[in-house]
């Protein structure tokens, strides 16, 4: 029987239409976690996070973005924090490191993550989500839904979003991306780590 975690979720995502109007890049890399601040140790742990990461934490729906890590606020002294890079053992680093002042959940094998870039970005993102993605500017994130899929999205700095979804619903994005972006032409490049 084949290891489903080894499967990369986004095996399914094909290219669509003609053209590169959209550009998915999968995402795959190990270290996905949830961060909440203890109460009474937000000072800290912005403090920590400060000295570890060289990352300024936000008590706000932005990305933050160091050398090793990206911390998205997702609610009220609450982020995702993605691993930079291929890096095993991230979050039990990051656990360790914020022992006391965070609570550190494991996300690397529930969530699966897309890049999304080109010209017809925001076309394709408005066919399907519940908020206005290009009010996210350019670190703005948000939790919402998709094609009644829930969703956190955010900007990369780069132009594109990044999407993460729980692994169990990636074939709802897929569906939704593929319809949504064929007139547009969807592209798909290798994976980014």
């Amino acid at each position: 029987m084949v290891e489903l975690m080894v499967q990369s979720p986004w095996r399914a995502l094909a290219p669509r239409g003609s053209g590169a109007g959209i550009v998915a890049t999968p995402i795959e890399r190990p270290g996905i976690a949830t961060v909440m601040a203890r109460k009474g140790r937000f000072a800290e742990l912005i403090a920590r996070v400060q000295a570890d990461y060289g990352v300024a934490l936000e008590d706000a729906p932005k990305r933050v973005a160091g050398e090793r890590a990206s911390f998205i606020g997702i609610g009220p002294g609450k982020w995702l924090a993605v691993s930079q890079r291929p890096e095993t053992g991230f979050v039990a680093v990051l656990a360790a490191q914020l022992d006391g002042l965070a609570s550190v959940v494991e996300q690397s094998d529930g969530l699966a993550m897309l890049h999304l870039s080109g010209p017809d970005l925001p076309a394709v993102l408005e066919k399907g989500f519940q908020i206005d993605c290009a009010a996210l500017g350019a670190n703005g994130a948000a939790v919402t839904s998709v094609h009644h899929v829930g969703a956190t999205i955010w900007a990369t700095g780069d132009g594109g979003v990044a999407i993460a979804v729980a692994r169990s619903l990636v074939g709802g994005l897929l569906h939704w991306l593929e319809a949504s972006a064929a007139v547009h032409g969807l592209a798909v490049t290798p994976e980014r780590g």
